[in-house]
């Protein structure tokens, strides 16, 4: 089974839903979708695609009351044909229709209509709400949201991009500082506690995080060098990229942050057993920062040639590792199996990898 997840916007920029998105090797993974769908709408609507065959299959009855299924229509295909569209309308489920010849049937079972960008009709008003997806630019969100589009989703909304204020941040003047000591391969200890103890923010952080279930420690640690020895280089590296850089960025709202610190931890456990432990923290950063607009250019010149080769010139083995968790995430199944092998995974391997990244990095928007 292959998996992943995108948010969903309305006209303001605030995530309202999550699209699903899957590929399954035998209808045996059905359950397995289901339950993975809920954990990753972390209790928001979702969206789910399904074929003719698998409605006529009654295969969402497997999904929360909740769910849109995006039905893949045609012409040939009408409610009526549909055995399981009844039972949807006993339930009070919505219908969304995707790619379809809207006669008045399915105007009459749908709740929205789904166009991808630049799709004929996209931009007529319509009494149901309308969903742009492929949205790749300012230039192609604006217009739409001023024709009364609803709802977005693409690859725009999920780069830092976009303005969303944080009410609580650390001193930017000292975040600047430490990030330029964690950009280098080696850094000194003493010099980061000296400036992470100058903040009223940061301390706090970093014992959550160095308390949390993931690290095995027999009692609690309490004080800021303390956790710094014990966390190591790699892992204070991810703590200030996460906390300094990522959720304290004015140009993120909270979705893409947890899609950006999410990629990076995807990036860091393929990089574990692909390119080796040295390089995982470096794979975290290629792949929190994507096009390097998150890091100035003081802070560029810190870091490694490797990372800086595969941000500025997209070369080399973190910019290529980076290229198979893009794929992965935009849902590019075919091309996935092209290049998943050169690192001698299958493509259903990285489903796991990809679901447990996802979890890792809701975890830092709810502490």
């Amino acid at each position: 089974m292959l998996l992943r997840r995108y948010p969903i916007f309305n006209r303001r920029l605030a995530l309202v839903a999550y699209g699903i998105d899957y590929q399954l090797s035998s209808p045996a993974e059905w359950p397995s979708l289901a339950q993975h769908c809920r954990l990753l709408a972390q209790g928001r609507q979702y969206l789910v695609p399904f074929t003719h065959e698998q409605l006529d299959e009654q295969r969402p009855l497997l999904l929360d009351q909740d769910a849109i299924p995006l039905v893949e229509a045609s012409s040939e295909r009408q409610p009526n044909s549909f055995p399981v569209l009844e039972q949807w309308r006993d339930s009070r489920r919505r219908l969304a229709v995707h790619g379809a010849n809207r006669d008045p049937r399915w105007l009459g079972a749908s709740r929205l209509l789904v166009y991808w960008m630049g799709e004929e009709g996209i931009c007529q008003p319509t009494e149901h709400k309308r969903m742009a997806l492929n949205i790749e630019t300012w230039a192609d969100f604006l217009p739409l949201r001023e024709a009364g589009v609803d709802f977005f989703a693409g690859g725009f909304l999920a780069r830092p991009e976009l303005v969303n204020q944080r009410a609580n941040q650390p001193d930017m003047a000292l975040v600047q500082q430490i990030l330029q000591l964690i950009c280098h391969e080696e850094f000194s200890f003493a010099q980061v506690a000296r400036l992470l103890e100058q903040d009223a923010w940061l301390p706090g952080l970093l014992l959550t995080y160095v308390n949390a279930p993931g690290f095995d420690h027999a009692a609690p640690i309490t004080s800021v060098p303390r956790a710094l020895s014990y966390l190591g280089e790699q892992e204070i590296r991810k703590f200030v990229l996460i906390n300094g850089l990522a959720r304290v960025s004015q140009h993120m709202p909270e979705a893409c942050t947890r899609m950006a610190i999410a990629r990076g931890r995807f990036c860091e456990l393929i990089a574990l057993t692909a390119l080796g432990k040295a390089e995982a923290s470096w794979a975290f950063l290629v792949g929190l920062v994507l096009d390097g607009s998150l890091l100035s250019e003081p802070l560029m010149a810190h870091l490694p040639k490797s990372v800086q080769r595969a941000i500025e010139l997209h070369e080399g083995p973190l910019f290529h590792l980076f290229q198979l968790v893009s794929t992965y995430e935009q849902g590019n199944w075919a091309l996935l199996e092209q290049l998943a092998p050169k690192y001698q995974l299958d493509p259903a391997q990285l489903t796991p990898v990809y679901f447990q990244s996802q979890m890792w990095g809701q975890a830092f928007l709810t502490s």
